[in-house]
């Protein structure tokens, strides 16, 4: 948790404190998980196929990805961001938002955000000019460290950004200090790692030492919309969070069946060595076209070995972990395109989807009904409209 601006020791060394490393940390993982990136976030359960399904004994894949991750995500997006969403604004500034929703493509930036929310728990909004025009778009959460006054989770002093940005071939960090209605930039040098000094000609990066706007926004600029959060803790939940341990049993499952079946794909022959033909150019008797066993010399007669592979236990297994998948992540499997009733009536949908629906309601009441107005109010401060009333409507 940062309580000031000033770079001191740890922010010039990178060195963040054991909650945000925690953070990030798991930023990167729900990014990989967004992905299909299972290798390194799944690194323990690969590592035990491959050791027991060694990849010379079958042609089946180490992990089947069953990314029900994304899946779940795009669900919730599809939900938050419906057809029927709408912003209404004062009607002499309904042009000017016409424009600047048209220009930044205000629904694409949304969905991304209902990403971001899913995925990290945490989402971003920025309202900047850029040469002379209004633009919003996300941030990813990676390069974000609010300050809070005294340590206070409900005393915000600010945000500052952190990221990477090149200039003639070489990596600088740039540091945005957002206050409220001015934004400090500063851009280091860096070496091994830690910054090294800051640059002083900023003109050469186009950017200017203090960004001032607040004749015409004296607030953020920065607008934060977070999923379920608890009382002692300033971020929100991953929706992967409470499911991650489901989703890994449920591709180790599938990927051990599938090599079992792999490995018995092709049918093998037992029978006694009387069944087998020799081969002149070896010496060695054989079956042809066919895995032989032999099993003694008594005329046995040849038979097809097959494995039990007790099928209704391993779907009653999967179905089982489904359910509890359905129930954490709160979402039923008509989300995902299973067991539609082309008869169901809205009123039918709307018990089945309840869990889902409560939960998007949910964190369009806690934060982001007012992050979408405090960006839409900024956007239009800044196209010279000052207390701007701006309505949500969310639709059916």
């Amino acid at each position: 948790m940062l309580t000031t601006f000033e770079i001191n020791e740890n922010f010039r060394n990178l060195k963040w404190c054991a909650q945000d490393v925690e953070r990030l940390r798991n930023y990167s993982r729900y990014r990989d998980l967004y992905r299909s990136n299972f290798a390194r976030p799944f690194a323990n359960v690969l590592r035990k196929i491959r050791q027991r399904y060694p990849l010379s004994n079958t042609t089946a894949q180490s992990l089947i990805e069953v990314n029900l991750f994304k899946a779940m995500t795009d669900f919730y997006k599809f939900l938050i961001t419906n057809q029927n969403f709408e912003i209404v604004v004062d009607q002499n500034a309904k042009d000017d938002w016409e424009k600047i929703n048209s220009n930044n493509n205000f629904i694409s930036v949304l969905k991304e955000i209902a990403i971001d929310n899913s995925r990290f728990g945490d989402a971003l909004i920025k309202v900047a000019i850029v040469d002379n025009e209004v633009k919003i778009f996300s941030v990813c959460p990676d390069c974000w460290f609010p300050v809070f006054n005294d340590g206070n989770l409900n005393n915000l002093s600010g945000h500052i950004l952190f990221y990477d940005i090149v200039k003639d071939g070489k990596i600088y960090k740039r540091i945005e200090k957002i206050h409220k209605g001015f934004i400090e930039n500063e851009i280091w040098e860096i070496s091994n790692g830690k910054l090294l000094r800051p640059i002083d000609n900023l003109e050469a990066f186009n950017v200017i030492a203090v960004d001032n706007f607040s004749d015409k926004w004296n607030d953020f600029v920065l607008f934060h919309v977070k999923n379920t959060t608890e009382s002692d803790t300033y971020y929100g939940e991953s929706d992967y969070k409470s499911c991650e341990s489901i989703v890994e049993e449920i591709m180790l499952t599938i990927s051990q069946n599938s090599k079992i079946i792999n490995r018995h794909a092709n049918p093998k022959l037992a029978g006694s060595i009387e069944n087998t033909e020799m081969n002149p150019s070896t010496g060695e008797r054989h079956f042809p076209n066919s895995d032989f066993i032999t099993i003694g010399r008594d005329g046995t007669k040849p038979e097809y070995i097959t494995a039990d592979l007790q099928s209704d236990a391993i779907k009653s297994h999967v179905d089982t972990l489904m359910q509890m998948f359905y129930m954490l992540s709160k979402t039923p499997p008509q989300a995902y395109g299973l067991d539609i009733d082309s008869n169901m009536s809205g009123e039918s949908l709307k018990q089945i989807f309840s869990s889902a629906i409560a939960k998007v309601d949910d964190i369009r009441t806690v934060s982001m009904n007012n992050a979408i107005q405090k960006t839409v109010k900024c956007a239009l401060a800044f196209a010279g409209y000052k207390n701007v009333n701006v309505k949500i409507v969310w639709g059916e």
